[in-house]
């Protein structure tokens, strides 16, 4: 039963997502009918774009990612607000940071606003066509990739809000977060599975995964999310009743700090923007929720729990969980260390970017602790402590003896032994699952098992696909179409080259066919652009075999010029589709486990 006060805050909210939603739909109108009497339109949209792409320019600068990201965040608030028939004092503080949250968000995209005229602009005139976007944002994937990067940060809102109203309030109990943390979670795995896939088809960027500043935070807030999933379910047994808040809040938080890192004008990443006036208040607005939410979880009231025994004790859930969460930790430390050392020495005058290998070696050895202890998870309770033990001395044993034997693929046949003992056990534990005749538990436990399932193929996928990766250069003339040449076991048919001209601006275009596995057509672009520069989309060919990359890196040219030769390279990525396989398992899993919680929340109404 809603009190007055319940009464208008609601009509808030539905007020803000009324006039947030008008203000999108608004910014829509104004791309879709060219209006660039708009500087945001006049820089990012062009009657040369189709409609799809007209809406999709929208999420390509700063300033109106900011407006669909407050916008979504609003919706998200309104959504809380919706679900919950009963309004505890909880609720009602977690509503009250949420839209401090919000109104943060709008006055960064006040500050940073789309609707800017051009005619503040001294002398300036209404231009008769726009910028548009660059050739290599022309694909679904930049919409999609973008989109779901936003609704990730708006849903990890709700947990932040709570746990700090839990934190406030000295509450004893904090509900209702996870299904937000899992949907924040799953938007933010397909943001970068599918900027793992445009990455490695488009952007010639020679792979899928490069270690970009924003990457590596992304991959922070992935682990924080994943950690604060890990963490809740110790915590509704009375454990981390100071991390499990403090978790949610650092995701929400990490989402500010890697728009911070985008719009810091000190990375030439791909990712990001040319500064921003915001970036003072994105700091402050992080430092002042962060030693906030110290302070009031240092005075937050918990009791301990210990379990004291011994190498039985070992598998006990606590201790598993334990160490899964301090390793996640490390790996967020190692994600966020990266960035931050490289703004904080540029500053200095000092600047030097960590490379990928630094990442990788650190990551390598927690990924494979994290399996194995995935891999004691899933077998805890179903076998005795002491066959697990034993299960696992043999995997070890193995391990240390394929390392020995074949020493020039160490990290290879390491993680190859943690694979099947992972999958051995989720096999058996599915096994063991099909006894459970409650349908909502048995469709939790299939989500679970599939989620862990997918992290380990995901991990197996990258690892194969990089470690085997091979290139293949080939030179042919122009002459020579129809000429098929060979390079350790690949082979190629040179098909046709093109180029096309317009004004100062041209495309060059590689039609080439592949045989290795199958027989496969593949054309690869060079763009010449007066506006954007020089652009490289490769052909990518996805199968279960693999992925195979052509790379054309093209030549300068003029129409009164004509080159004779062309060189390109052939890419191949074995087993990479246990990669993209594993992220799709990971996605479904979670989706399932989200399906599980409506279920119950259904059965709670019902009762």
């Amino acid at each position: 039963m809603y009190t007055d006060r319940n009464k208008q805050s609601i009509l808030l909210i539905r007020t803000s997502a009324v006039l947030s939603t008008f203000c999108v739909l608004l910014l829509a109108y104004a791309f879709i009918f060219l209006d660039f009497s708009l500087i945001y339109v006049w820089q990012h949209d062009s009657a040369d774009l189709s409609l799809f792409y007209r809406l999709a320019a929208i999420l390509t600068g700063q300033e109106g990612t900011y407006l669909v990201w407050a916008w979504l965040s609003i919706l998200v608030v309104l959504l809380f607000t919706e679900l919950n028939e009963k309004f505890s004092d909880i609720d009602r503080i977690t509503i009250m940071y949420a839209l401090i949250g919000c109104a943060f968000l709008l006055v960064l995209t006040i500050v940073m606003t789309p609707f800017n005229s051009i005619y503040i602009v001294s002398g300036a005139s209404l231009p008769l066509s726009g910028n548009g976007i660059s050739p290599a944002l022309i694909d679904i994937l930049m919409p999609i990739h973008i989109f779901t990067t936003l609704f990730a940060y708006a849903f990890a809102i709700i947990p932040a809000s709570v746990s700090l109203a839990y934190l406030t309030l000295e509450e004893k109990r904090m509900s209702g977060v996870r299904i937000y943390l899992r949907i924040s979670w799953i938007m933010l795995s397909i943001c970068m599975l599918t900027g793992g896939l445009w990455a490695n088809r488009l952007l010639g960027w020679n792979g899928f995964w490069q270690w970009d500043p924003l990457q590596s935070c992304t991959i922070a807030i992935w682990l924080l999310l994943t950690t604060a999933l890990h963490a809740v379910v110790r915590f509704n047994r009375g454990e981390y009743k100071r991390l499990f808040p403090l978790l949610c809040i650092s995701a929400f938080l990490a989402c500010l700090y890697t728009t911070l890192v985008a719009r810091s004008d000190i990375f030439g990443s791909i990712h990001s923007f040319p500064g921003t006036p915001t970036w003072w208040m994105l700091l402050i607005f992080i430092v002042i929720v962060f030693f906030y939410s110290v302070v009031y979880a240092l005075k937050h009231d918990i009791s301990h729990t210990t379990v004291t025994g011994g190498l039985r004790e070992a598998f006990e859930p606590q201790n598993t969980f334990y160490f899964t969460i301090l390793i996640l930790l490390i790996m967020i430390f190692i994600s966020l260390w990266g960035p931050t050392v490289y703004i904080i020495l540029y500053y200095m005058k000092r600047a030097v970017i960590l490379p990928p290998e630094y990442y990788n070696s650190f990551f390598f050895w927690m990924i494979l602790i994290l399996t194995y202890l995935t891999g004691i998870c899933m077998l805890y309770g179903r076998v005795k402590n002491s066959t697990l033990f034993y299960v696992l001395a043999v995997y070890f044993a193995v391990s240390l003896i394929l390392v020995i034997a074949v020493p020039y693929s160490v990290y290879v046949l390491l993680y190859l032994s943690a694979f099947f003992f992972v999958i051995a056990s989720i096999i058996f534990k599915m096994i063991n699952d099909l006894k459970v005749k409650n349908k909502k538990i048995a469709v939790h436990l299939t989500g679970i098992n599939l989620v862990h399932a997918g992290f380990i193929f995901v991990v197996l996928g990258a690892i194969l696909s990089t470690s085997f990766a091979t290139v293949h250069t080939f030179h042919y003339s122009l002459d020579e179409k129809g000429v098929y040449k060979e390079d350790n076991g690949l082979g190629v048919r040179f098909i046709d080259y093109s180029v096309e001209y317009t004004d100062t601006d041209w495309v060059q275009t590689l039609d080439v066919e592949v045989i290795d596995t199958g027989t496969y057509e593949m054309k690869s672009h060079f763009w010449k652009s007066s506006q954007y520069g020089f652009i490289a989309k490769p052909g990518v060919r996805h199968g279960l075999p693999g992925d195979i990359q052509l790379d054309f890196q093209g030549s300068s040219c003029t129409p009164s010029t004509q080159i004779e030769n062309i060189v390109f390279c052939v890419k191949k990525y074995p087993f990479a589709s246990l990669l993209w396989g594993g992220g799709i398992l990971l996605i479904v899993g979670v989706m399932f486990t989200i399906a599980a919680a409506v279920m119950r929340r259904k059965l709670v109404r019902r009762r």
